[in-house]
């Protein structure tokens, strides 16, 4: 069976020390660099100091015959 891949959503999971934030429905075609430029510019929102920058991926598979 052979199997395709389709790019569903991306989002950026901000984690700072007493818990996180996630920005969904970020643009597919936004680079790495620009989604850690988000991260860090609405991380600095926060009081907290931030600890890590996610990038996710949600990917649909799909089987064909």
């Amino acid at each position: 069976m052979a199997v395709t891949s389709k790019l569903e959503e991306v989002k950026v999971v901000l984690k700072f020390m007493k818990g996180s934030q996630t920005i969904s429905h970020c643009n597919q075609q936004a680079t790495d660099e620009g989604l850690y430029n988000l991260g860090e510019a609405i991380g600095s929102l926060n009081a907290e100091s931030l600890e890590e920058i996610i990038k996710v991926q949600e990917t649909l598979l799909v089987g064909t015959n």
